[in-house]
């Protein structure tokens, strides 16, 4: 079976893959709308300042990450895919919400390290709880056979975007 390619910077898409892009966009812009929304709702509860934005969440997720009980800031500006100046910000409203501590590293007094508090890993928690009862509502009604095929779906994608890193790293 054949696909009309249309020309994007150079390279050929099969549509296919664009629809599929595009379908996968909107999936993961609902569900962080979602996540906003819950945000709003925590915070609001929490009676904060101002409610956490997504970011916010993400950084206090990688704060938390793994359980571990510290994490160095520049790994987290990285991993965030944000300048270190950003995080520190936002790092610093983290801090005034008591939602995590910060403390000089003790090899480095350049760095910090970043911990949890009770009420950071209570908000983590909680969102957790909420987002993981919406995907459940979303996969409510697929079938096993249904998601045999997304599981399947996936792991071809993962394989693939592997050897592309990999590809890319040498």
């Amino acid at each position: 079976m054949t696909f009309a390619k249309e020309e994007v910077y150079g390279m050929r898409i099969d549509p296919r893959c664009k629809k599929l892009n595009e379908l996968n966009d909107r999936y993961h812009m609902r569900f962080r709308q979602l996540a906003k929304q819950y945000l709003e709702d925590i915070c609001g509860e929490a009676k904060y300042p101002e409610p956490l934005c997504y970011g916010d969440y993400l950084l206090l997720y990688e704060v938390g990450a793994n359980g571990r009980k510290t994490a160095h800031m520049a790994d987290i500006s990285k991993s965030l895919g944000i300048n270190p100046s950003t995080a520190t910000r936002r790092v610093n409203r983290l801090l005034a919400d008591g939602l995590v501590t910060k403390a000089a590293a003790p090899n480095d007094d350049r760095c910090y390290d970043l911990g949890m508090t009770e009420q950071g890993q209570a908000l983590l928690d909680r969102m957790d709880e909420m987002l993981y009862a919406a995907v459940q509502y979303v996969y409510e009604p697929i079938t096993d056979e249904e998601m045999q095929t997304v599981y399947h779906y996936l792991e071809k994608c993962i394989g693939q975007l592997n050897k592309l890193i990999e590809k890319n790293e040498k």
